[in-house]
């Protein structure tokens, strides 16, 4: 109906455990089956893209539409490497380069590349600035709007980019087993299957973190330099410095050849860590 509209689809595949449609298996028959169903659950994910992108033309919107694809994480080891040292859960570059993809003929009709750095906290920032939109009391923004690399105006990143591998676990989501638990319990009738599965508290601060302390392995990327800093679990604290763009692999450190850069670019990353436990603890939403 001429409705502007915002639609996000997250994919659960590829994802284990791998499982992929007998269809997809079969361009993968010579291969042992963990990895065929790795590449058919990629081939599946592929034509539901097509699905949507076929849907879009069908309601002639395709033209003025942003279609934005990306992963979340780096590539796993063996099977899905996205290039570079290192993988999934990682801060070094295997474990978060990946490609992005942005489909919008009424603005970009012919396709082109861009080495630019570019994050998904970008994302937020470049809708809001497509649909000229300002918010107000806009709590404190990582990304950036992209929108002058759309018009092909933007050549180097003009800020960079943060990273931070917390060390606290995870969620556990097993969500083979619970969407089977669930398709059964609707069938009888049921909405869910055990209640405190639903995190109803998630948007609670309950736990203040001290901000002169940055536990785990973050990471401040200016292009074509990434400084890394590594912190165990006894406080110990070591750096490392790449030039990606002379060492994509991450594996010759010029830390002691580059003193002033790196203190630079060491307090930067330290004011931005400190900036994330402030909005952590919940002071940037009061």
């Amino acid at each position: 109906n001429g409705t502007p509209f915002l639609a996000v689809v997250w994919f659960g595949s590829p994802h284990r455990p791998h499982i992929a449609h007998e269809r997809d298996l079969e361009p993968y028959a010579d291969l042992e089956p963990a990895l065929a169903n790795f590449y058919g659950e990629i081939t599946g994910m592929d034509r539901a893209v097509g699905k949507l992108r076929g849907e879009l033309a069908r309601l002639g919107i395709r033209d003025n539409t942003i279609l934005w694809y990306c992963s979340d994480n780096g590539g796993l080891p063996n099977v899905g490497a996205t290039g570079g040292r290192g993988h999934k859960g990682q801060i070094y570059e295997g474990g978060l380069l990946v490609p992005g993809l942005l489909e919008w003929p009424a603005r970009i009709p012919q396709p082109r590349a861009s080495s630019v750095p570019c994050v998904t906290s970008d994302m937020y920032p470049t809708l809001l600035d497509i649909a000229g939109v300002t918010i107000d009391n806009q709590p404190p923004l990582d990304g950036i709007s992209l929108v002058p690399l759309l018009e092909g105006a933007m050549e180097t990143r003009p800020e960079p980019i943060g990273f931070w591998d917390y060390p606290a676990p995870g969620v556990r989501t097993p969500s083979n087993q619970w969407m089977t638990e669930l398709l059964e319990a609707q069938k009888e009738g049921r909405e869910t299957t055990e209640p405190e599965r639903l995190r109803l508290d998630a948007g609670e601060i309950t736990q203040q973190y001290p901000d002169d302390q940055f536990p785990g392995h973050s990471a401040w990327l200016d292009w074509p330099w990434k400084l890394h800093r590594i912190e165990d679990a006894d406080g110990e604290v070591v750096f490392e410095l790449y030039n990606l763009g002379q060492d994509p692999g991450e594996a010759n450190d010029v830390l002691e050849n580059q003193p002033d850069r790196t203190t630079e670019m060491r307090n930067q990353l330290e004011a931005w860590l400190r900036s994330v436990v402030h909005s952590l603890n919940g002071n940037d939403y009061s």
